[in-house]
């Protein structure tokens, strides 16, 4: 490509040979320019609306200023602060939950079982040493004089919630194997309500001879056809009629338990079946050696007599009408 420079006074003349190479090297270093030009007005454009309008640099880039964070980031530490005291009071309720489990597994453990598990627990003490470094369970509460950031801060409390998690299902699991071992032991009432002692456990005057005995068990006071129900998980070991202690039926229970119930006006389970804690196994009656319509409970651990009143879980005082 020529162009032909003309001067209108002298008529005098210039050539110039453009080639293609020229033109694109022309317009790419043109193009540079403007886009060095336009990036430099964007940049002017951003220094002014941080200044003046936060907010329009906002929705320009996404730029806030430190001013802004540092007011975001006071917001973010508040609301992690009220997190932190949730966890704290969250686990102050769990170990009240945990001591309330405790009194009421003390209330329910059969007085064989506390004894046992007194010895345990004098044998672990005695034989296991403790010790180790103190590592609180929230970590954020032990803090340098300098503020740690706000990272680090959520860091901590993420951890301190993993650890009362844990502590959480640790809990379940103890409270799941202490449940889990005392429902199967015969500690439930064998009468669902309205019933009262006739009869203690010990020594007694026969009500039938009038003379010393000893009474195997204690005396229900309950009207004929009274449900009677299992004390625990147990599979029926005797369901038939006896002299003595006529319709009889016997559950054996776990860790060496077995209780027995007699003078039942009908069985409703028989010899082999499994039944669970609650679970309606016959009616109170009037047979056998009996004066009149009771039911009549014994507990045995491995094949000793036990006072049922060490056993049983009441829900209420029974009335003690003699001994």
């Amino acid at each position: 490509m020529q162009i032909i420079w003309i001067s209108g006074a002298t008529s005098h003349y210039r050539k110039f040979n453009i080639t293609k190479t020229q033109l694109t090297r022309f317009a790419a270093a043109l193009g540079l320019l403007f886009i060095m030009i336009g990036c430099a007005i964007y940049f002017m454009g951003f220094r002014v609306a941080i200044k003046f309008d936060p907010g329009m640099a906002r929705d320009m880039g996404g730029v806030i200023t430190s001013e802004e964070l540092f007011h975001l980031e006071e917001e973010y530490r508040e609301k992690l602060s009220k997190l932190q005291d949730s966890l704290k009071a969250m686990d102050q309720k769990i170990d009240v939950l945990s001591k309330i489990n405790e009194q009421y597994a003390a209330l329910a453990t059969p007085l064989p079982m506390k004894e046992k598990r007194k010895d345990r627990e004098k044998e672990s003490e005695a034989s296991t040493g403790k010790g180790g470094p103190y590592l609180p369970l929230f970590p954020y509460q032990i803090r340098s004089e300098e503020n740690p950031s706000l990272r680090v801060s959520i860091n901590q409390t993420l951890e301190s919630s993993k650890g009362l998690s844990k502590k959480m299902q640790s809990l379940k699991e103890i409270w799941l194997e202490k449940y889990e071992r005392l429902i199967p032991l015969p500690t439930k009432p064998p009468l669902a309500a309205g019933y009262g002692l006739s009869s203690n456990f010990g020594a007694r005057v026969d009500p039938i001879t009038n003379s010393p005995a000893f009474h195997p068990g204690i005396d229900f006071n309950a009207k004929p056809g009274t449900q009677v129900l299992a004390a625990g998980n147990g599979v029926v070991t005797k369901a038939k009629y006896d002299a003595e202690l006529g319709n009889v039926i016997e559950i054996k229970h776990s860790e060496g338990f077995t209780s027995l119930y007699a003078h039942c006006q009908k069985l409703l389970v028989s010899q082999g079946d499994t039944v669970s804690r609650g679970q309606l196994i016959g009616e109170v009656g009037n047979t056998g050696r009996s004066t009149g319509p009771h039911l009549h409970f014994s507990v045995y651990k491995n094949g000793a007599l036990l006072n049922p009143m060490d056993v049983l879980a009441f829900t209420k005082p029974a009335a003690n009408k003699e001994n």
